[in-house]
């Protein structure tokens, strides 16, 4: 028989895209809450408890979705990771000067600080210096994934020297220039929520040529 609902009412049972739309809610929801802990905690000294605890869900149901922390902490830094590339190249597909583009793009990840994705720098920084790191994090930090939106960001810079919009100096230099400059907005931000944040134009001005 179908299940019924508190009124005693049949209820028809859940589709596979509706059982999917929850599976994905709830594995966003421990990502979410699990950020928040790693950043608080970092890897090693949270647990599984804490997490479940900061999500308002079960041990059962959290191991449900992931086999442990450190998977969790690799799905994080995975995510991260693929996602700065992704910003890139949506910026590369807008239309415009290459300095508007790094303006759009520099407009999106100052709103993504703003929210809680300060927080995933912070994940960042920990994937690159704790030594108790798991394993596939180490691997994947010391592939070229690490490095990609510094790399996806280089023809921008580039175009935007030719044009005459971006300063003469080593692109690549430039590039880990502006995402140092991007990393350190997002740990005061984790400091100070209420830090007052500088826009887009401001945080291109070390890349701006001058005229």
């Amino acid at each position: 028989m179908p299940p019924t609902n508190k009124r005693g009412n049949r209820s028809m049972p859940r589709t596979e895209e509706q059982n999917k739309q929850i599976r994905d809610e709830r594995q966003e929801q421990i990502l979410q809450a699990a950020l928040k802990v790693f950043a608080r905690r970092g890897m090693a000294a949270a647990k599984i408890s804490d997490i479940a605890s900061e999500a308002g869900f079960s041990h059962g149901l959290v191991y449900h979705y992931f086999k442990s922390k450190e998977e969790i902490f690799f799905t994080l830094v995975k995510k991260a990771l693929e996602g700065s590339a992704l910003v890139v190249q949506y910026a590369q597909q807008q239309e415009g000067s290459p300095l508007q583009k790094l303006r759009w793009m520099t407009q999106m990840i100052l709103q993504h600080i703003a929210g809680e994705g300060a927080y995933l720098f912070l994940i960042m920084i920990q994937a690159i210096t704790s030594d108790a790191m798991p394993e596939e994090v180490k691997q994947m930090m010391d592939e070229e994934l690490a490095f990609s939106a510094i790399k996806a960001t280089l023809p921008l810079i580039k175009a935007g020297q030719q044009a005459g919009e971006i300063v003469q100096d080593d692109p690549e230099k430039l590039a880990v220039l502006y995402y140092s400059l991007i990393q350190g907005l997002a740990i005061s931000k984790i400091q100070r929520k209420d830090c007052p944040m500088p826009d887009a134009d401001m945080v291109l001005r070390v890349l701006k040529a001058k005229r």
